[in-house]
């Protein structure tokens, strides 16, 4: 009896043991949620992260509400691999096609993922991506690229193109598939081996005009420099005549100022005094008579 009794027990406890395995649900992080019971459908409220206990014949279906990222590209190094299946978006521009690799950062809306579970038979937001919603980005991306052209893609407006993607994605997967887009990168565009030579010798030709543009603006500078240092010289040159010129005048004026000094200091009174000095430096006699001078040594 008693070995009965502690095989229910044990039993009791194995299924009770089982039941709670099966009840318990981890939620990841960045993910809710969304419960189907067999008895009352989906329920309302999701799941936060954590451990939850649910009904053994309950299911979970997780969506994740943090951003999450789709690689569209032909590149395996994109998706962190040697090798991966090619998905770049072959798209339409205005004078070609080109190949584009991109990332979609994307989160599904938190208050949508209930309906999204009925509206799609009770796939998870994996699911949806991976079966629908891959297809539809790709689509959409070939509706914006006609806007621009190939040099536009290829060059020129990398990130308005990506702007222009990502605000046409959102108006489009928040209604279809309740999904937020807040970027559309561009990783790498690629072009045809015919593009690729036009767009190379048209880069050319455009580098040969910026460089002959260069070139003459710096020979017009090259000009400029060389006039204004004739100029320069010139000005010198000037400056250095006129103070020739004045330093001469300045002479000149020096010197007819010195002789007209001189001139008007000989006097009458003047001479007789050198005459005198002179007479009583060698001894001279002067003897006047009968109009006569006689002067003896």
């Amino acid at each position: 009896m008693k070995k009965a009794i502690v095989g229910v027990v044990i039993a009791c406890a194995l299924i009770g043991g089982i039941y709670t395995v099966m009840s318990l649900e981890k939620i990841s992080q960045g993910e809710v949620g969304v419960v189907y019971s067999m008895g009352s459908g989906v329920q309302k409220e999701t799941l936060a992260p954590g451990f939850h206990f649910v009904g053994p014949f309950d299911k979970v279906k997780e969506f994740p509400i943090s951003q999450q990222q789709l690689v569209l590209s032909n590149n395996p190094t994109d998706y962190n691999k040697k090798e991966h299946a090619d998905w770049h978006v072959d798209a339409p521009a205005n004078g070609g096609m080109v190949k584009i690799n991109l990332t979609i950062n994307y989160n599904f809306m938190a208050d949508r993922v209930v309906d999204l579970y009925t509206k799609f038979n009770g796939m998870d937001g994996e699911a949806i991506v991976d079966n629908m919603v891959q297809n539809s980005i790709i689509a959409y991306v070939k509706e914006v690229t006609p806007q621009f052209s190939v040099m536009d893609i290829y060059s020129t407006k990398r990130s308005e193109v990506g702007k222009s993607i990502t605000d046409y994605l959102n108006s489009k997967l928040n209604e279809e598939y309740g999904i937020n887009v807040s970027s559309a990168l561009i990783i790498d565009v690629q072009l045809d081996e015919t593009l690729q030579t036009k767009i190379q010798a048209k880069e050319q030709a455009k580098q040969d005009a910026e460089k002959a543009d260069l070139d003459r603006q710096t020979a017009q500078a090259q000009a400029e420099v060389s006039k204004v240092n004739a100029d320069t010289e010139a000005e010198v040159q000037r400056i250095k005549a006129e103070a020739d010129a004045e330093r001469t005048r300045i002479a000149a004026q020096a010197q007819a100022e010195a002789n007209n000094l001189l001139s008007n200091s000989i006097t009458p009174e003047l001479i007789q005094m050198k005459e005198a000095e002179a007479r009583l430096k060698h001894g001279w006699v002067t003897t006047q008579g009968a109009n006569t001078v006689v002067t003896n040594p």
